[in-house]
């Protein structure tokens, strides 16, 4: 009976049914829990969930662009069940050559400047549905839909299981994926990779030559034309390696392993493109030229990093090793700049001079704080061993939110005071969302609706001994929670799972200067392994079923 008490108390992982599902942490999560909470309430505030009607359906809407709703999704799968409808919504809008929108507008009783705006550019951009009064642009030097495309389908998938929905979609989304991978304004024949001008990372304009006037200056802001110079981001590239494989395993659900196999092989050969091409010995390159940047850019492509790093990272692109180097370069930027800014969040660094495009240093892209950067540096450090300076991220978010009415704005200036033009707020949110819930909680779903599920609590890391969390989307029931309860003087982990899913992988990280782990489950002892995550170890047990009692002892 003395038993069966210590095994009670402890780290509770609780997967229950019947429960409208919610992502919260619970007491003695402290500033984190906090944030926690800020956040969502932050994602909510002011209507920013909202409910359109397009094509005479009614649709959830995150942002009105559909990449930045795509990024956000990231977040707002915890607490809301529609997925699926405003995505469909652009993928019905497909064109011929597989190209995506970027956004839509309506122009009854307004935006017919919008029109004019359109019609600067090549029509294979911009699209006019003159029944419903609404048109479509793709800003043309972007390079990113069709990948995101993807992801946006495969958390609707991982969120619902609905595979009627990925048979609908999956050809459309091969098509996109091979329109990126032939189009002659996305695809570089010269390094078989996705090229695009030279905007600053992932941005959708380029800085344009100061004697440019009136419609030439926007027609080179944000244009693209065979003669428009070019060269290889890498995150572009990441994120066609991300959804490949990401399309495979879609295939895979639904009983197509010769495509699935094919998209599988097509991911390994972006990472070994990416990596051997862009990657320059510390970080991923900000650009490759194909050719000579121009001249009133005033960069260095080959050392300059990139937002996309932090992107590249989450996205499976790197090895362990190497986000360990581009993670101690964000450490080393910290270092240089903390006199001037709170994080080292920049969208490049160094920034560009004297200008790139209207945005002088410090402002929007060229080197303003960006949380988005931020959120995805922090999850990058958690799964990669650096989970301290994860941590840091995190406190450096709060007192950037406490200078701004608890909310996270798109872009800040060093002192963690908002800039007036900014990205939507929700894109930096929702990165930090994502850290929390799979960082620091460190609840990652393996497969679908957490069937199999993978939970690595690092709350001492964070000075936390003992707190609860409960992770789920916005689905009813398939949630996980779990009590923590982590005791230093006996350097000893207490685990309790019950609920529904099939499969858990749990692992603890191993405290400071213990070498080993036992473990049990039941009362049985089970096999540990080590994990070796760059400066970090992990203590890795495997169970299956619904009731599970663990105790993990550190030695």
């Amino acid at each position: 009976m003395k038993k069966i008490k210590l095994l009670l108390l402890g780290l509770f992982i609780v997967i229950s049914s019947g429960i409208r599902a919610q992502t919260t942490f619970g007491e003695g999560s402290g500033m984190y829990g906090t944030i926690l909470n800020d956040l969502k309430k932050s994602l909510y505030n002011k209507g920013r969930v909202q409910k359109v009607t397009l094509d005479g359906k009614e649709r959830l809407m995150f942002v009105s662009w559909v990449r930045d709703h795509i990024h956000t999704m990231k977040a707002y799968k915890y607490w809301e069940k529609d997925m699926s409808s405003y995505i469909d919504f652009f993928m019905g809008r497909q064109t011929p050559k597989g190209m995506y929108f970027d956004y839509w507008e309506s122009y009854k009783d307004k935006n017919v400047g919008q029109l004019f705006f359109t019609n600067c550019f090549p029509n294979e951009f911009y699209f006019v549905d003159v029944n419903n009064q609404n048109f479509f642009f793709r800003m043309p030097i972007e390079a990113d839909l069709e990948y995101l495309m993807v992801e946006g389908v495969f958390t609707n998938w991982q969120t619902t299981g609905d595979t009627a929905f990925l048979k609908q979609w999956l050809p459309t989304l091969a098509k996109g994926m091979k329109y990126e991978m032939s189009d002659p304004l996305r695809w570089s024949s010269k390094n078989l990779l996705v090229k695009r001008p030279y905007s600053i990372d992932t941005w959708d304009f380029t800085s344009e030559p100061d004697s440019l006037k009136n419609v030439d200056r926007l027609l080179y802001h944000i244009g693209n034309l065979p003669e428009t110079p070019k060269g290889i981001m890498h995150g572009d590239n990441s994120g066609m390696f991300q959804a490949c494989k990401q399309l495979s395993v879609l295939l895979g659900a639904v009983d197509q392993p010769d495509a699935a196999r094919e998209w599988d092989l097509q991911g390994d050969v972006f990472r070994q493109r990416l990596n051997s091409i862009c990657w320059n010995g510390k970080f991923y390159a900000h650009f490759i030229p194909e050719e000579p940047v121009p001249a009133h850019i005033k960069t260095d492509p080959v050392n300059s990093i990139g937002l996309s790093n932090t992107y590249s990272m989450n996205r499976g692109a790197p090895t362990r090793e190497m986000s360990a180097s581009i993670i101690k370069t964000y450490q080393e930027i910290g270092e240089k700049t903390n006199r001037e800014s709170m994080a080292p969040w920049f969208g490049i660094y160094p920034s560009i001079h004297p200008h790139f495009g209207k945005y002088a240093v410090g402002e929007y892209m060229n080197g303003a704080v960006l949380p988005l950067v931020g959120g995805e540096l922090c999850k990058a450090a958690f799964l990669n061993g650096f989970e301290t300076y994860a941590v840091e991220q995190l406190k450096v978010a709060s007192q950037i939110m406490s200078k701004n009415n608890q909310r996270l704005p798109g872009c800040v200036n060093g002192d963690g005071t908002a800039q007036k033009e900014a990205i939507p707020d929700e894109w930096g949110e929702a990165a930090f969302v994502s850290a929390l819930v799979e960082g620091l909680a460190g609840v990652v779903d393996k497969s679908i609706l957490f069937q199999e599920v993978e939970i690595s609590p690092r709350w001492y890391f964070a000075g936390v001994e003992k707190t609860s969390v409960t992770v789920g989307y916005g689905n009813d029931g398939n949630q996980v929670s779990y009590d923590f309860e982590f005791k230093p003087k006996s350097n000893q982990v207490k685990i309790n799972t019950r609920g529904k899913f099939d499969k858990f992988t749990l692992r603890v990280p191993i405290p400071e200067k213990m070498k080993s782990a036992s473990a049990s489950i039941n009362g049985r002892n089970v096999k540990v392994t080590v994990d070796q995550v760059n400066q970090s170890q992990y203590a890795v047990v495997n169970g299956v079923g619904n009731t599970n009692f663990v105790i993990i002892q550190f030695r």
